[in-house]
Parts: structure tokens; sequence; C-alpha cells
């Protein structure tokens, strides 16, 4: 297994074709397995094009104002009359983003989503079998809204659902981190900064997500991080922000996360 650390080279990795991610079991018989081989985060080729489109659909129904005033809305009723030293920032952080898109994405039990999120992220990610995380994404699917003669994107399920559980889940952990990352930095000295200023610096000098993975023309596995040093910055440029990967398969949902993490802190910075 090799380590890419320097930014321009971990760039030219996500923007190369020939390097692909690891794909999920198509054999998977479990809960977990099943929506892991139905995503588009573990496809490649025109099954990933396909269910990236998806996505993209997805996240062009949602507001962001909407989805602004909600995350607001929500943080308020969480931070009421607590002061901010004994604030459970992670709490409200892996909370309100997923009810917020839970809510938008149609979810029958929005509220809930979150704790069911949570069980599942992990194995999620690493694919590790979980009882628990079994049964919190079929509750997920089974209150995801069906869409009439939905479609089956070659794996036998309703791939729409689990499409929009995916959003869930990938949302969770990242945006939470990026709100917490936003206000370390505040803690730590920034706090003249807009919460913009914030959330930008934080994606790049403390990025959400600080690897990926890719699948080398040979069959190698390629750790790429996000974190590392950048040979091309210096001299007025700062460090290239890859938060949300580059190339044909960088995140689409940045404006969303970026609008929610924004107003989570623009709340709590008020309190």
């Amino acid at each position: 297994m090799t380590d890419l650390i320097d930014r321009a080279d971990v760039e030219r990795v996500l923007r190369d074709p020939r390097f692909t991610v690891p794909e999920a079991s198509a054999e998977a018989r479990r809960p977990m397995g099943r929506l892991r081989s139905g995503a588009s985060r573990f496809a490649n080729g025109s099954t990933h094009e396909r269910r990236r489109a998806h996505l993209v659909d997805l996240l062009g129904l949602l507001d962001a104002r909407r989805l602004e005033a909600d995350a607001a809305a929500r943080t308020r009723a969480l931070v009421a009359g607590t002061p901010r030293a004994r604030l459970d920032v992670p709490g409200i952080a892996r909370t309100v983003p997923v009810a917020c898109l839970a809510g938008q994405l149609g979810f029958a039990e929005p509220d809930e989503a979150p704790r069911l999120v949570a069980e599942a992220a992990e194995a999620y990610a690493n694919g590790t079998e979980s009882d628990a995380a079994d049964e919190a994404v079929l509750r997920l699917l089974a209150t995801a809204p069906r869409r009439a003669g939905g479609d089956a994107d070659g794996v036998g399920h309703d791939n729409d659902a689990e499409l929009r559980v995916q959003l869930l889940v990938q949302a969770y952990a990242a945006t939470a981190a990026l709100v917490e990352g936003a206000m370390r930095r505040v803690a730590t000295g920034a706090a003249t900064a807009t919460t913009a200023e914030l959330l930008e610096a934080t994606l790049r000098d403390d990025p959400p997500v600080r690897l990926t993975r890719r699948v080398d023309p040979d069959g190698a596995v390629v750790v790429l991080r996000f974190d590392g040093a950048d040979r091309d910055s210096g001299r007025g440029r700062p460090p290239r922000t890859l938060a949300f990967g580059a190339g044909s398969r960088a995140c689409p949902a940045r404006a969303t996360a970026v609008a929610i993490a924004g107003a989570i802190v623009e709340e709590v910075r008020a309190c």
C-alpha cells in the first residue's frame, strides 16, 4: 500500500481516471452490504456515473435557504439557555445536519434519522458487519420515500431509496467534523473571522475527511491524504483545498454541507 501525502500528487491521482475506487461486493446479502453495493461511492465506470447523476438530481431538490433556516432553528433549540462553554457541539454537529437533510429528502422520521445514521456510518465506511448497522439501514430504508415505479440500478432493489440513505450517511461525520473544526478555530483565536472564513480555513487546513483510497492500474491500493503539505503553495498561495476531492468523483454536496455547517456555527457563536 502506498501513501501519497503532498496535495499536488493527491490531486493528480484524483483527476486520473485510471485510478478507481475499491468496490463493494455485488454478492453482499446483509442489509449494510447491499446498501454499499448500491451506492455510488463504491462503484466505478458507468455504474458510478449513473448513480452519481441520480445523487446530483436528489441534491437539486434541496432548498439551501430552507436547509439553513432549519439548521439554525434546530441549533437554537439545542443551545437555548446553555452557556457556550457547556455546549455539546459534537452532539449538535452530529444531529442537526442529518435531521435537516432527512426532512428535505422526504424521510418519514427525520428526527430519528441521526441516531440511525450514527449506528450505520462506521460500517458503511469500512465494510464491517454489524447487526446494529444492519438494523439501522433497514429502518432508514423503510422510512425513505418511495418513488412510483422506483428504478432498479442493476442490483435488484430500489436504488432511489438507497441513494437517499447514502446522502445521509456520507453527510454525517464529514459535516460534523467541519462544524467542530470551525469552532476549534474560534476557540484558538479566530473569533473575529467571519463564519465563511472559518469554514474555508477549516476545509483547507483541517479537512473533515482526512483521506481516501484509490486502486492504481496495477491493482495496488493507494492512500490519498487530504491534510498533507502542498509543494505548490507559498509566496501568497495557500495550500489547495481537497476536502471535497477533485476530478470526476469530487463530492457534489459541497454547497449543501457548507450551508448547513455555516448555519450551525453562526448560531453556536451567537449563544
